[in-house]
């Protein structure tokens, strides 16, 4: 099963603010995962990213909406991928790669359970712009859905 991954953070390297695993299969849950508490801000997070954080409300498809401590979030993570096989992690940038695996790191030599793998893909693409109606970038869970509706629409049709 494919999850489109895209997070949002406090500038480069900083703190996690959000992040969204969207299932390619738009009619199973999705993922969106929001800080309970913001850390103080770069002026560019502040500016556009910030004021978005919550502009998921009338997204299309089925999703949890987390908003908890990040400690919270490694086994929401589990949660939504429990019983899939083969896990694929699609995103755009690496440092979204860099957050989840950092996330899914549960304490020396553990982890969560995904099994029987995880694979990751990164495809260097811009989700944007999108025709995806009411798509708003720099919130992760409409980055992750534009992400998903752009590669999609690249697939060849079956």
């Amino acid at each position: 099963m494919k999850y489109y991954l895209d997070c949002e953070f406090n500038g480069m390297g900083g703190e996690l603010l959000s992040l969204a695993l969207v299932c390619e299969n738009a009619t199973r849950h999705s993922l969106y995962l929001v800080r309970e508490w913001m850390p103080n801000v770069e002026p560019w997070v502040a500016q556009n990213v910030l004021p978005i954080i919550h502009a998921d409300t009338n997204a299309p498809g089925p999703r949890i909406v987390l908003v908890t401590p990040v400690s919270e979030w490694a086994s929401a993570i589990e949660s939504i991928l429990e019983g899939d096989n083969d896990v694929t992690i699609v995103t755009d940038w690496p440092d979204d790669i860099k957050y989840f695996c950092e996330l899914i790191i549960t304490g020396p030599g553990t982890m969560i359970n995904v099994r029987p793998s995880i694979k990751f893909e990164m495809h260097r693409v811009d989700a944007y712009p999108t025709n995806l109606p009411g798509a708003i970038q720099h919130n992760a869970y409409w980055d992750a859905m534009a992400l998903r509706h752009k590669l999609q629409s690249q697939e060849p049709q079956r």
